[in-house]
């Protein structure tokens, strides 16, 4: 294992929780509490997956997948959404629109956690 992860949230608690389920696992995380400094992280290192917070201040998940898409450095990482709301059709292509693997309900389980980045990560 040993892949990477970035892991994007404005709560302190819920990037932890996911950190340390993650490492648990032999993930290599990283975290990011605002888009600005995960745009920064994601230009100095590679990752085999981001997680973001879709509803975060100053600039919100979706915001922040728009500006990864746009950069030709950063456009092919993968990234997958955390949030608390349940989307319908028109949320859920626009998630498609932005390339998307999957959204991630909060709160998480453990176990569907890990499942859902395994397969997100290719293994």
């Amino acid at each position: 294992m040993g892949e990477k992860i970035l892991v994007v949230d404005d709560e302190a608690d819920v990037r932890m929780a996911i950190k340390d389920v993650l490492e648990d696992e032999g993930y290599g995380v990283s975290i990011a509490e605002a888009g600005k400094e995960a745009l920064a992280i994601l230009k100095k290192e590679k990752f085999d997956l981001a997680i973001l917070d879709f509803f975060m201040p100053e600039m919100s998940g979706r915001e922040l997948a728009e500006e990864i898409r746009k950069d030709p450095q950063i456009k092919n990482t993968k990234f997958a959404f955390l949030t608390v709301a349940d989307f319908g059709v028109q949320g859920k292509k626009q998630l498609k629109k932005l390339d998307s693997l999957d959204y991630i309900r909060k709160p998480f389980d453990n176990e569907d956690l890990v499942r859902r980045v395994k397969k997100m990560v290719g293994e």
